[in-house]
């Protein structure tokens, strides 16, 4: 290992003491622990090559289990079915076609962009809520439609388990809009000190 700690000058960081100290000591125990299995071996009568061969060189029994696995992966590797390669063709055809619709997407948004002329509306810092933009507006808005829409994409989302997640949506929305009643200060929430 001293030889490690002189080739590798990263080892010697002196962030890594604590690493290379508990190394020593599993070196130790394991030294003391060959030691004890071969004295064990020789007090029983047993042979060093049957039972004790691998406390005497564990670098040759990781060795020996890497290859093992090497030799094991070389096994299962198969050519590839017609099915998987139609899966992957379909694959790279469906990323393609996301590719190409996302790039229109920005196009078409870079073009609605040089339409405006690239200004972007001003908006007063006290239109702006916990819930976006005040936008006064004349459209009617329909709730119960609002909301049957949103408990049939809740049973389609989750299920048998929808009414419990919609009953603790809405336990969480009502906790809010009561602390929300109390008229907190919302922006700036931590003092500007210029």
């Amino acid at each position: 290992m001293n030889s490690f700690l002189q080739n590798n000058e990263w080892a010697q960081d002196p962030s890594f003491e604590h690493f290379w100290i508990h190394y020593d000591m599993s070196q130790r125990w394991l030294q003391q622990h060959i030691k004890a299995t071969r004295q064990l071996c020789q007090e029983n009568g047993l042979p060093n090559d049957d039972h004790c061969q691998e406390f005497q060189e564990p670098e040759m029994t990781e060795r020996l289990s890497r290859c093992e696995i090497r030799s094991e992966d070389v096994e299962e590797r198969e050519e590839m079915s017609e099915e998987m390669k139609e899966f992957f063709a379909k694959t790279r055809n469906h990323r393609q076609e996301l590719k190409e619709k996302r790039q229109a997407e920005e196009k078409q948004k870079h073009v609605e962009s040089k339409k405006k002329g690239n200004q972007e509306e001003y908006v007063n810092i006290e239109q702006i809520t916990v819930r976006g933009r005040v936008e006064k507006s004349a459209d009617y808005r329909d709730a119960s439609a609002e909301f049957l829409a949103k408990r049939e994409k809740a049973k389609k989302d989750y299920g048998e388990e929808a009414t419990k997640i919609l009953s603790m949506e809405s336990a969480i929305e009502m906790k809010f809009e009561s602390e929300y009643a109390r008229n907190p200060q919302l922006w700036p929430n931590i003092p500007f000190r210029f």
